[in-house]
């Protein structure tokens, strides 16, 4: 059975540093989190033990990534996702055969805005090994990114290569529906606590080593043959959704279970793709897919329940949509489908989890407007 209530769930505290730096950097936290359909008084007076939708995140931190790339077209952290500069590259390489080719052009494309932005990968390849260098030169960051009375000042170098490593870690993942192997992971600057270490241990697969020579990957080259399985349509999706794609991908990420998310979110909400048109999609035959899904422990079953339960719950906490209507919209003809379906998801019926959010909107302060 599906926890609906710990569906990529993210502390407040995480939504409360994003609006504290907001405010460090000189742009309207309010505002920023008002357009993410946020409050951010509540938000910060909230117990930062409390979590949210991670969807609600990703939401505050692309209005926020808008809002820095107003002050320079260079956002500094994660490699630039959600700016124009990422997006772009994206629709460069996005037609790629395989790993090898998209990587070779995404270096391309950034070396040619490197004297802009300040940040660049390289791909070195043996006969074995693989690295994928990660650059950043902090001179060329607006100064204004990194203000004094930041608390992560002191290690901005440090969070601006290791967040750039991240998301490079899970594109990757991303393009080829399959989850990367390091072999190697340093960051050229000293550590930021033993938490964070920790932290990207966990998600990438191996203990960063700091003070490093060079920021970079370490995988088999073997690896670069992998085939990228994505079109524009399931891109368009991915970038709507760039850091939510990301934060689903926290406990190590089942690459092509977020593949198939990503084209189901492309989907909409009615009819959804047969497993062999899904299959298709993914450039595999229907028995690899099976396959793979198997080797994470789901199935395309499972991941369309996912997928619409998730949908169900966003559209039930909406009080003008009756029930029948979400029904109707998710493609069930019947409300008593629906009804029955969405108790097999959740262990509740649409009407409880309903009146549940009412309850515990009594009991808490309300963050969202």
């Amino acid at each position: 059975m599906t926890d609906i209530n710990r569906l990529h769930d993210i502390p407040v505290k995480k939504f409360q540093r994003l609006l504290d730096y907001l405010e460090h950097v000189g742009i309207d936290s309010k505002n920023i989190a008002k357009q993410a359909g946020l409050d951010a008084k509540k938000l910060l007076s909230a117990s930062e033990n409390r979590t949210l939708p991670g969807y609600k995140y990703s939401a505050l931190y692309e209005y926020a990534a808008e809002a820095m790339q107003e002050m320079d077209v260079a956002v500094p952290w994660g490699a630039g996702i959600g700016s124009d500069v990422f997006r772009f590259m994206c629709y460069s390489i996005i037609n790629c055969q395989n790993l090898e080719e998209a990587l070779n052009r995404a270096a391309r494309y950034q070396k040619m805005l490197y004297p802009i932005t300040g940040y660049k990968i390289t791909i070195n390849t043996t006969s074995d090994i693989t690295e994928l260098r990660y650059e950043f030169n902090s001179d060329f960051a607006n100064k204004q990114f990194t203000p004094k009375s930041w608390d992560r000042n002191e290690h901005s170098d440090a969070v601006a290569k290791a967040s750039g490593l991240r998301v490079w870690f899970a594109f990757i993942g991303w393009l080829t529906a399959r989850e990367l192997q390091l072999t190697g992971l340093t960051i050229s600057a000293p550590p930021v606590s033993d938490a964070y270490t920790t932290s990207m241990g966990t998600l990438l697969g191996i203990t960063p080593e700091f003070n490093a020579e060079h920021t970079a990957l370490f995988f088999n080259s073997s690896t670069l043959r992998a085939r990228t399985v994505h079109t524009p349509t399931s891109l368009e999706a991915f970038l709507q959704h760039a850091v939510y794609s990301l934060i689903t991908q926290d406990s190590r990420p089942a690459s092509t279970s977020a593949a198939i998310r990503s084209l189901l979110a492309n989907s909409g909400t009615g009819s959804l793709p047969s497993f062999e048109a899904m299959a298709e999609d993914l450039h595999m035959s229907p028995s690899s897919l099976r396959r793979r899904l198997h080797s994470e422990d789901t199935s395309y079953q499972e991941l369309k329940d996912q997928y619409r339960c998730d949908i169900a719950m966003r559209q039930l906490r909406n009080p003008m949509l009756k029930i029948h209507e979400i029904g109707e919209q998710l493609g069930f003809l019947e409300s008593s489908s629906f009804i029955r379906s969405f108790r097999n998801w959740a262990g509740l019926t649409p009407k409880q989890f309903r009146d549940q959010l009412d309850d515990i909107d009594q009991a808490k302060p309300t963050i969202s407007d």
